[in-house]
């Protein structure tokens, strides 16, 4: 955010400024002491005493000084105003990344109308239906106006209040159209007759709303410069209410990585730069399922999952499929290294989004997870394939596709028991065996001493490491589930093997390697 000498001005009071402005914009970036040795940049305040910027001065009155504009202060206490300027920019930088992120909250408008207690007066906001959707509540009932007494006891602006409001009279109008007008209400009665009026509107240009300032004295210029920040707020919820996210460059990416479409390394970076993921992170998609849903209970349903779990990104599936009204989420996931050197990492979904979604009788349907996003279109199949089978998760259905006939060799492969890529990792990173034991073991229908004879390892050996192995990778063999999913998984990965084995042969073979 950036201030105007108007902003700094009132901000230091304290020191009875004396001001000459000629040229006051919002324009200025941060604060720096004046030094002889570096070019003054526009952007910038420059502090410092009489005497540091004209050498032939002995005052050690000091300046602030901003392109043309002057302001002089009675006072020595160079630190200590440099202190107060610097906590005038952490402020207002603090006020407008809270009016900003409003739009995620559940009413914005009263996001920002809070934000705004400590820098204006009393404020109210109006929809295009005239009613009162977010106003200053440590102002009661008729401490203000008569407006003000209405809209309290009405929720609404009355007859009366709009009469006493056109009765008005119009003083100043700033920038362009919908922006901020000016006015005195005298016939409103009480000591607060002057309001200013920031109007709302859509990226169309069209009026969605509007948030009045109530004054006792007269708007000074730095209010009007803190309208702009304001206004940027407001049209930041409009067009974020209208196009749902629709509009976003993100949102289309989206939509086309679950298509299949544009999966290429360019659209995967702009969606990685825009959305700020890494391409090491995981994800999963989640399909969130109501019985009997509809689109306007799907957006209410978005709407309240946005306000709790914002890091995650969501579509309206009806933006794929015509028929459907469920949602569809992207949910970045958490990585931890468990307890112990030589222990497989844990991924988690985010803290209590399954739970929410049970509150809002959702149905949710889970795909597997894998770092980056080329494969989002299969785990969207996955996470179909889920809610048709009528699963929570792909574990219990993902057989289906692994033995399928029709399934292509992309969804086949994703399709594998995740443990068996934890375990491959894990015996390469600790010079373990393990993948060859279990394979062995299942292989010989859970006989040990077949096991242990076709491995050359002793029985007792056997049962340690299979333990250990059971324990690490949370498997549980005695599941018949668990094993045939387990053994089908190492057919296909070790058939895969063998395919990858076979295309190097056959291209040493073409290309043989000169001596």
């Amino acid at each position: 955010m950036k201030l105007s000498m108007t902003i700094i001005e009132n901000w230091i009071q304290k020191y009875h400024p004396v001001s000459t402005i000629i040229s006051d914009k919002p324009t200025i970036a941060g604060v720096r002491l004046f030094s002889y040795n570096k070019n003054p940049s526009p952007d910038f305040l420059y502090i410092g005493r009489n005497r540091d910027f004209f050498e032939q001065s002995e005052s050690d009155e000091i300046l602030l000084v901003h392109r043309k504009d002057v302001i002089s202060l009675k006072t020595q206490e160079l630190e200590d105003v440099l202190d107060t300027v610097m906590d005038a920019f952490a402020f207002y930088q603090e006020w407008e990344q809270q009016m900003l992120s409003a739009f995620q909250k559940e009413n914005p408008e009263q996001v920002i109308i809070d934000a705004c207690k400590t820098v204006f007066g009393p404020m109210f906001y109006t929809n295009m239906s005239l009613q009162i959707t977010a106003f200053s509540r440590q102002y009661p009932e008729n401490s203000i106006n008569e407006n003000w007494g209405d809209f309290w006891r009405y929720g609404t602006l009355s007859v009366s209040s709009l009469s006493r409001m056109q009765g008005g009279q119009y003083m100043e109008k700033l920038l362009k159209k919908w922006d901020s007008e000016i006015f005195t209400e005298p016939k409103a009665g009480g000591e607060y007759q002057y309001s200013m009026m920031i109007s709302q509107e859509n990226s169309s240009g069209q009026l969605t709303g509007q948030l009045t300032i109530i004054s006792k004295t007269p708007f000074k210029a730095y209010h009007k410069h803190l309208a702009i920040y304001i206004k940027r707020a407001l049209c930041l919820v409009a067009n974020h209410n209208i196009n749902e996210d629709y509009g976003s460059i993100v949102q289309s990416l989206f939509r086309d990585f679950l298509s299949g479409k544009h999966n290429n390394h360019t659209s995967r970076s702009t969606f990685y730069q825009l959305q700020g993921w890494s391409p090491d992170q995981y994800f999963m998609i989640v399909l969130l399922h109501r019985e009997q849903g509809t689109p306007i209970t799907c957006s209410y349903d978005m709407k309240n999952l946005k306000n709790f779990f914002p890091n995650i990104l969501y579509c309206d599936e009806s933006a794929l499929l015509e028929t459907s009204s469920d949602i569809i989420c992207c949910i970045p996931l958490k990585i931890f290294n468990t307890a112990g050197k030589n222990k497989p990492r844990r991924i988690e979904s985010p803290e209590g989004f399954f739970q929410f979604a049970d509150q809002l009788k959702l149905r949710y349907h889970a795909s597997y997870a894998f770092a980056g996003i080329e494969h989002m279109a299969v785990q969207y199949r996955q996470a179909m394939l889920c809610r048709q089978m009528k699963c929570k998760t792909y574990y219990d259905c993902a057989l289906t596709d692994l033995a399928g006939l029709k399934t292509g060799p992309d969804c086949r492969k994703l399709a594998i028991h995740p443990a068996l890529s934890c375990i491959q990792n894990y015996d390469l990173e600790n010079h373990t065996a393990f993948y060859d034991i279990l394979k062995t073991y299942l292989r010989c229908e859970r006989s040990r001493g077949k096991t242990a004879e076709l491995l050359y390892v002793h029985k007792n050996t056997l049962i340690y490491r299979l333990e250990k192995m059971i324990s690490l990778f949370n498997l549980n063999l005695e599941d018949s589930y668990e094993r045939e999913y387990l053994l089908l998984s190492i057919r296909c990965l070790d058939s895969m093997t063998d395919q990858r084995s076979t295309a190097f042969s056959q291209s040493d073979s073409l290309n043989p390697v000169s001596t």
